[in-house]
């Protein structure tokens, strides 16, 4: 993950004066990478300990390990509005990274292992990306059911036990529709794999696997708001295809 995404998972673990001290280094990230830990534990008005416990909580190994991140960051080449293209590179890129950086096999063993795998999507884009995920799943010899529509979603958690797996892609991971499934999901122990876009949300802290992928703006003449959810798709497809791995060269 690199520096803004490491903020956007664990920003709502933060204190509020961490929140404070990663506003003011999200804002001042060239003066950042030039000072010591000391030195920003001072200019925050903090401690050593202190800055240390923020890199800590962001998910970072230690200090030099944010400031390495914070100095990447600034290497990243700025998207003009209009470069679309670019913008779709950057978001493909950073999905990317972030797969590099996480480790599948837990959830990898969990997919063998179930006994029933159902998927479920949020959305009209997130159902498109998933039946490719289905298929894909398929082919690799993985049974799955893709449920349609809230109500079946609700009534099939009833059925499911601690030896199933449901997985669910969503684009923010807030909708309010499946909520009680999902909360009955988790009073059952049924293990919830979430799919979401970068940042803390209520089905990312409900399931016991979450994957997240990189979302930005997409600008249209018709509608207001769009977002390209091409990240989902990527990450999907990569943990399909790490999941062919998996059942033909590593068992």
């Amino acid at each position: 993950m690199n520096f803004d995404q490491h903020i956007k998972v664990n920003y709502e673990a933060l204190s509020e004066n961490e929140q404070e001290m990663i506003y003011y280094i999200r804002n001042h990230r060239q003066e950042v990478i030039k000072l010591s830990i000391v030195e920003l534990g001072d200019l925050l008005l903090s401690s050593k300990s202190s800055v240390l416990r923020l890199a800590k909580k962001l998910g970072f190994r230690g200090f030099s390990d944010m400031k390495y991140s914070i100095e990447e960051s600034l290497m990243q080449s700025t998207i003009a509005p209009t470069d679309l293209v670019a913008s779709l590179k950057r978001e493909i890129d950073q999905t990317f990274q972030y797969a590099e950086q996480t480790n599948f096999q837990p959830l990898l063993d969990k997919i063998k292992q179930a006994n029933q795998l159902h998927l479920y999507a949020t959305g009209f884009t997130q159902n498109n990306y998933t039946k490719d995920f289905s298929n894909d799943l398929f082919l690799s010899g993985r049974p799955n059911f893709l449920i349609s529509g809230e109500t079946n979603f609700e009534m099939i958690s009833h059925t499911l036990t601690a030896e199933d797996l449901v997985i669910v892609t969503s684009l923010g991971g807030d909708t309010p529709a499946i909520k009680n499934t999902i909360r009955n999901l988790e009073m059952n122990k049924v293990p919830i794999c979430s799919i979401t876009s970068f940042g803390k949300s209520f089905l990312s802290e409900a399931a016991d696997f979450q994957l997240y992928y990189e979302i930005t703006d997409l600008p249209s003449p018709v509608v207001s708001g769009g977002s390209s959810m091409v990240g989902l798709n990527i990450i999907l497809a990569i943990l399909a295809r790490k999941y062919r791995e998996f059942v033909l060269f590593d068992e």
